[in-house]
């Protein structure tokens, strides 16, 4: 039984892969330009001077604490290694923020009359790699959604070409975002992206 299903899925292995069915970003693992924030190895072991003597924690209350009892000051303030943890975890943010390319994030393709078409949200990793995503269309009936893959991504000079299921977008840098058309069935219509809010 067991020689049964090896054999049959031996046998299958050539039509997954003509088929495409197993098709996954073709990228292998390269660690990130930017490290996620780690520590030293004696973080949050050493005492700074002064803080021995207080409490890192609030008490449990035991009866109702009206506003004035605080007298200006309602938390305990932050240790030094709360501190320098958590600027270490938002410069490692926005390193990592810094390192991805122009197209990272939600964008809003609309008509120039200002009317939303699509919602799209692509990962632009920087550095030449590989950016795709997936898009939403935002004037489809109500009760139907239309949605799919965005990418990968090509560029013919100036021009940025994003493949969706239903046409592409063909973009360039604006003002505020970016400009172009979305071609569909042979035809073109003028759109411009720019984030959402």
């Amino acid at each position: 039984m067991l020689l049964l299903a090896l054999m049959s899925a031996v046998a299958l292995e050539p039509a997954i892969q003509t088929t495409g069915l197993l098709d996954a970003t073709p990228e292998t693992y390269r660690a990130p330009s930017v490290r996620p924030y780690q520590p030293p190895s004696r973080f949050g072991r050493e005492t700074a001077e002064g803080d021995a003597a207080t409490d890192l924690h609030r008490r449990p209350l035991t009866a109702p604490v009206a506003v004035d009892d605080y007298v200006g000051d309602y938390e305990f303030s932050p240790s030094d290694s709360q501190t320098t943890y958590d600027q270490g975890v938002a410069q490692a943010a926005i390193d990592a923020e810094t390192g991805m390319g122009p197209l990272d994030g939600r964008w809003r393709i609309a008509q120039p009359d200002g009317r939303p078409l699509l919602s799209l949200s692509l990962t632009d990793r920087g550095e030449g790699r590989r950016v795709e995503g997936a898009w939403r269309r935002l004037d489809a009936p109500a009760g139907v959604d239309q949605m799919g893959f965005a990418g990968p991504v090509s560029t013919q000079g100036e021009v940025v070409i994003i493949p969706l299921s239903e046409g592409e977008l063909r973009l360039h840098a604006a003002a505020s975002g970016w400009a172009g058309e979305w071609v569909q069935d042979g035809r073109a219509r003028p759109v411009t992206a720019t984030r959402p809010g």
